[in-house]
């Protein structure tokens, strides 16, 4: 028998293939773009020039969008970072990070670099023009190892032939990946486990936190901690479901008939097929498509009954929703890659279907108090680390340490 979830995830994996295909359609005719000149932010004239290889149609939209920018990656990210070396007296041209034939030709005091694509800028620049690299996942060779782990691991469980190919492999990129790692002066990234993954393989890794931005309507006054004791939301599987844990988190929760998981994201079609009588338990529900505007309200009164916000994915740092639930005071509960205390999380040092079984239960087990102080603290350390501004702000004070 189909269920209401299944109908709802095919009727919502149409419309993102629609979407991907625009998306994807904008993004290749975007690539060839520069902007030269941005000095937005500068207070005099400047006195450097920076190349920031990042996105100009992101750019575009958040100066559009300001001050309601409506994603941080990457819009508000390359929004924060731009307006941080304005202030810092660099002049910013702005090139895509994704582009195979853009070629430098004038003198930069500065080249910050994101993605595997700069190979080709970097070797025209010259030798002593500092590279900043901004490390948006782990190191090429655990991402791999880890996502081939998860997907080998998944297809025993479920009984499937084993894959050889995952959603984002590095296949046919690692030199490229690897020659940004090796040249750069310095780098930063988003998580301590995320920075564990390179080891010694490069030089100067910071951990600087990102941004999220809360969706406003979403804010709930109100929660009520008590009836949200028993209740989960998963907001971090899209694009790899697998590799982000959504897998064992039904599994875990299938098992757990009193605890309800609600799954706000895409479902791919591995996690579909593979778990039809999971997905049409009562105790999870697929609430994707309360993202439509028409009925975010009912989001909103959702929220008001739930209290954590789970996860479990490979250790590629913490995605910008899952950092945005963390704005609404949704409490972290699994195995997530950021830095929390146990006054406010809940969180394991494995992934696995028992140990977020076992964190899952325990957080449910939290008082109505306790969990109404931890999410209390949970929008005291996003508003420290998390809110776009202050990342702008961080990132301003990592780069004036580095006296690039």
């Amino acid at each position: 028998m189909i269920s209401k979830n299944h109908v709802l995830i095919f009727a919502s994996q149409l419309v993102d293939r629609l979407r991907a295909i625009k998306t994807r359609r904008v993004q290749r005719q975007s690539q060839s773009e520069v902007i030269h000149g941005i000095r937005n932010h500068c207070t005099g004239e400047p006195r450097k020039r920076a190349l920031v290889s990042l996105s100009p149609v992101a750019w575009r939209a958040a100066v559009d969008e300001y001050p309601e920018i409506r994603f941080f990656n990457i819009g508000g990210l390359t929004y924060e970072v731009i307006k941080a070396l304005n202030e810092c007296g660099y002049e910013v041209d702005l090139c895509d990070c994704n582009a195979t034939d853009f070629v430098p030709n004038k003198s930069y005091d500065l080249f910050f670099a994101h993605n595997v694509n700069t190979r080709s800028i970097i070797e025209k620049l010259p030798p002593d023009c500092p590279v900043l690299h901004y490390v948006s996942g782990p190191y090429w060779k655990a991402f791999n190892e880890m996502s081939q782990r998860r997907y080998d691991d998944f297809c025993r469980r479920r009984e499937l032939p084993l894959k050889t190919g995952f959603v984002r492999s590095f296949g046919g990129r690692e030199d490229g990946e690897e020659f940004l790692i090796r040249r750069a002066d310095a780098a930063f990234t988003s998580g301590p486990r995320n920075i564990a993954t390179y080891g010694g393989a490069s030089r100067n890794m910071a951990l600087l936190f990102l941004g999220s931005y809360v969706e406003k309507d979403l804010v709930v006054e109100n929660r009520d901690f008590e009836a949200g004791r028993k209740n989960f939301i998963y907001v971090a599987g899209s694009g790899g479901n697998v590799q982000k844990g959504m897998d064992l988190l039904i599994e875990a929760f299938s098992k757990m008939p009193d605890l309800h998981l609600y799954i706000y994201c895409k479902v791919e079609s591995d996690i579909s097929q593979a778990y039809p009588s999971e997905l049409s338990l009562p105790n999870i529900h697929y609430v994707y498509h309360y993202s439509r505007s028409f009925l975010r309200r009912r989001m909103r009164e959702l929220l008001k009954r739930i209290n954590f916000t789970i996860s479990a994915p490979i250790d590629i740092g913490p995605g910008t929703a899952f950092l945005g639930s963390m704005g609404l005071g949704l409490i972290p509960v699994g195995y997530v890659d950021i830095l929390a205390e146990e006054s406010n999380s809940v969180l394991t040092g494995t992934a696995s279907v028992e140990s977020l079984m076992s964190v899952a239960r325990d957080a449910s087990e939290k008082s109505a108090d306790w969990c109404r102080q931890a999410s209390s603290e949970t929008l005291e350390r996003f508003a420290t680390l998390h809110d776009p501004p202050a990342f702008g702000r961080n990132f301003k004070r990592y780069f004036e340490r580095l006296g690039l």
